[in-house]
Protein backbone atom coordinates (compact mmCIF):
# COMPACT_ATOMS: atom_id res chain seq x y z
CA UNK A 1 0.00 0.00 0.00
CA UNK A 2 1.54 3.04 -0.95
CA UNK A 3 2.08 5.70 1.84
CA UNK A 4 -0.19 8.58 1.71
CA UNK A 5 1.39 12.55 2.47
CA UNK A 6 -1.05 13.67 5.14
CA UNK A 7 1.05 16.74 6.86
CA UNK A 8 -1.00 19.33 4.51
CA UNK A 9 -4.46 18.05 5.79
CA UNK A 10 -2.65 17.42 8.86
CA UNK A 11 -1.41 21.07 9.71
CA UNK A 12 -4.75 22.59 8.36
CA UNK A 13 -6.50 20.33 10.72
CA UNK A 14 -4.75 21.19 13.32
CA UNK A 15 -4.46 24.68 12.85
CA UNK A 16 -8.28 24.99 13.42
CA UNK A 17 -8.36 23.22 15.98
CA UNK A 18 -5.86 25.24 17.62
CA UNK A 19 -7.42 28.48 16.80
CA UNK A 20 -11.18 26.56 18.17
CA UNK A 21 -9.25 26.30 21.39
CA UNK A 22 -8.46 29.75 21.83
CA UNK A 23 -4.80 29.51 20.22
CA UNK A 24 -3.56 28.51 23.62
CA UNK A 25 0.59 28.59 23.80
CA UNK A 26 2.55 25.03 24.40
CA UNK A 27 -0.43 22.89 23.03
CA UNK A 28 1.19 22.45 19.54
CA UNK A 29 1.88 18.44 19.66
CA UNK A 30 -1.94 18.26 21.40
CA UNK A 31 -3.53 19.65 18.43
CA UNK A 32 -1.30 18.08 15.42
CA UNK A 33 -1.50 14.46 17.25
CA UNK A 34 -5.57 15.08 17.45
CA UNK A 35 -5.37 16.14 14.00
CA UNK A 36 -3.24 13.26 12.62
CA UNK A 37 -5.81 10.44 14.56
CA UNK A 38 -8.67 12.33 12.83
CA UNK A 39 -7.19 12.62 9.30
CA UNK A 40 -6.15 8.87 9.73
CA UNK A 41 -9.43 7.84 10.77
CA UNK A 42 -10.71 9.49 7.80
CA UNK A 43 -8.55 7.28 5.91
CA UNK A 44 -9.22 4.05 7.16
CA UNK A 45 -13.12 4.69 6.53
CA UNK A 46 -15.01 2.77 3.86
CA UNK A 47 -15.40 6.38 2.08
CA UNK A 48 -11.94 6.20 1.01
CA UNK A 49 -10.37 3.98 -2.06
CA UNK A 50 -7.77 1.44 -1.43
CA UNK A 51 -5.77 3.90 -3.96
CA UNK A 52 -5.84 6.87 -2.37
CA UNK A 53 -9.26 8.57 -3.64
CA UNK A 54 -11.36 9.54 -1.76
CA UNK A 55 -14.71 8.17 -2.60
CA UNK A 56 -17.41 9.95 -0.04
CA UNK A 57 -16.35 14.11 -1.50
Amino acid sequence: MPQVDNDAAVRDRAYFLWEEAGRPVGREHEFWAQAAREIEGEMKSPKFAGDGRNLGR
